[in-house]
């Protein structure tokens, strides 16, 4: 399918699924009037909503955004990481179905099969179809109407962020637009198109529940509104964000207040929505389980049920485990940023890391994401498996796409059990979660710190930036932040983001975190792995660098918007460099 023009995406792209819906003849069962005028099928047509929504779980992504940034390093070879990690991102017209940076839908269908973006684009008109028919509706109750609505405003402000959060500002999307629709609509900044987002959760707010039915996990509620909410006022505070609105390259103050009032209101009603953090001794069940499909810590998830086989084998698990590609390993980069248990980070020289044994004493959480030379992991009857990643180990002498390419591997979701000798593929439950409480804590810290500093109680919500990191640290036992770290917001403006890449590491975060900090031209410019030699009983610890791991530049902190497209529209400009 072939875009006219760049704005006519809604109407293309959206008449891909939306129409064809409606249009089905009258022997099909289905005509507009009923599917308007009927609530359940204007639910199941609402519902499509949820269906746009991505999951880099999916085995045929064989990629993570952390990937694109200091996080991971990727074994595939796909099109869409090579470009990606060479600055050029979608420069190439093939591009456009790749997951991550095209920008038309996939003939695979809707969801984690099409692009982030094109997926966006259809899922806004949805939502404005949604909205617009609501009047239509006959036999629904108001709770029902109100459900409806509500959904469908969260939904379209959630997936316009992610086109902003890409390609920058935007026209105004609250219309589904027609073929006589005037397309020649001026380009907005971050900050303007995001204001859309938060009328549309401020209307959401109003109108969803509290909770949902046990039948119904997974839908949005008043928590979610809120959660995404404060999300979308700390990126449009962000520096890149308030360089794209014609500002400095600062964070501004205002909206970091904004924020935290809205964090503030979700922190006092957490209870009542179901929202908590989980216990540190049960870290690992926010990431998978068995048994629960969901935990009170996920704010908004995609609800996908028993995670496939297919979907870890192909991210996690090398084959030397009974896997396939184990396409993502953490760098050095990452596993650097753990702490030593002390509560200092391990260039501190009074932290206590020992560079023979680099591997001894460190965060919990640590062991909980990271598998690293010698730690034990799976059973073989009753012999304990161990990595085995130095030079001419198990997983080092694997094919080079199907073993890690940084010496480690992801063990954050990697269930346990998932081998060939205990055969536990299947069995549990691993949604991809958008939102989830600790992130709120981490976002109120960042705003805080800048507004108030480390210490001093913010107004909005009673604690300060320093009291909320140590939440977050001490329910996995880890020390309170170090004192010399909380002299000033420039000192501790680095521990919160250190805790931010430790606590949220592969969850979706940082490619993006450090393009909005405007870090990422500098984070980006050394990747290193381990290489580990063995002796008998002796290693030793070297840490190359990963040869042209990224070209990272000042244009590819926005994505490239097509250029045909752009051409046809005189109002419209291209992102900077592009």
């Amino acid at each position: 399918m072939k875009m006219k023009k760049l704005i006519i995406l809604l109407l293309g792209l959206g008449l891909f699924s939306c129409e064809r819906f409606l249009d089905r003849s009258p022997d099909q069962g289905v005509t507009e009037s009923e599917v308007f005028t009927n609530y359940e099928s204007y639910r199941a047509f609402n519902d499509q909503l949820y269906a746009y929504l991505d999951d880099y779980f999916d085995w045929r992504r064989r990629f993570d955004s952390g990937s694109f940034s200091d996080e991971t390093e990727n074994n595939s070879n796909w099109t869409v990481q090579n470009d990606m990690n060479a600055g050029g991102f979608y420069s190439k017209p093939g591009n456009a179905q790749q997951h991550e940076i095209g920008w038309e839908m996939s003939s695979h269908g809707i969801g984690s099969r099409s692009p982030v973006i094109a997926n966006g684009f259809q899922a806004i008109r949805a939502a404005n179809i949604s909205i617009e028919r609501i009047e239509l509706l006959e036999d629904a109750t108001q709770q029902q109407i109100d459900e409806l609505l509500g959904q469908a405003y969260f939904m379209r402000a959630w997936h316009y962020f992610q086109i902003l959060t890409r390609w920058g500002g935007m026209p105004e999307m609250s219309a589904s637009f027609t073929p006589d629709t005037d397309f020649n609509l001026p380009r907005r900044n971050f900050v303007e198109s995001a204001e859309d987002c938060l009328n549309d959760l401020d209307m959401a707010f109003e109108l969803l529940p509290i909770k949902w039915e046990l039948n119904q996990l997974g839908r949005v509620t008043k928590g979610s509104a809120l959660g995404l909410k404060e999300m979308i006022q700390l990126y449009m505070a962000s520096p890149l964000m308030q360089q794209h609105s014609g500002n400095s390259a600062t964070y501004n103050h205002e909206l970091l207040k904004a924020a935290m009032k809205t964090q503030g209101d979700l922190f006092r009603n957490a209870g009542e929505y179901g929202i908590a953090l989980l216990n540190g001794n049960n870290y690992r069940d926010i990431f998978y389980s068995e048994f629960e499909p969901a935990n009170s810590e996920y704010i908004f998830w995609r609800h996908t049920g028993v995670r496939s086989a297919q979907d870890v084998k192909n991210h996690f698990i090398p084959q030397s485990y009974g896997g396939a590609n184990a396409t993502t390993g953490p760098t050095q980069n990452t596993v650097d940023r753990y702490e030593m248990i002390t509560g200092l980070p391990i260039s501190d020289p009074d932290s206590g890391y020992d560079p023979s044994n680099p591997y001894e004493n460190r965060d919990p959480r640590f062991y909980n994401n990271v598998l690293y030379d010698g730690a034990p992991w799976g059973m073989n009857g009753e012999t304990q498996l161990y990595i085995e990643t130095y030079t001419d180990g198990r997983e080092d002498k694997l094919p080079i796409n199907q073993r890690s390419l940084t010496g480690y591997f992801v063990k954050k979701y990697w269930p346990e059990g998932s081998n060939r000798w205990e055969n536990r593929y299947g069995m549990h439950y691993m949604p991809w979660v958008f939102i989830r409480y600790a992130q709120v804590y981490l976002d109120f810290a960042e705003a805080a710190n800048e507004v108030y500093g480390p210490t001093a109680a913010a107004p909005e919500t009673g604690i300060s930036a320093v009291q909320a990191i140590n939440i977050i640290r001490n329910r996995v036992g880890m020390p309170d932040v170090n004192a010399k770290y909380t002299s000033s917001k420039e000192a501790f403006r680095d521990r919160i983001r250190n805790e931010r890449a430790v606590e949220l590491c592969f969850e979706g975060h940082r490619w993006f975190d450090s393009r909005r900090w405007k870090t990422a031209d500098q984070d980006y410019k050394t990747l290193r792995k381990v290489v580990i030699t063995k002796n008998g009983d002796d290693a030793t610890y070297e840490y190359p660098e990963i040869p042209n791991a990224r070209n990272f530049t000042e244009r590819n902190y926005w994505y490239p918007i097509p250029l045909e497209e752009v051409s046809k529209n005189e109002n419209f400009t291209q992102n900077p460099g592009w």
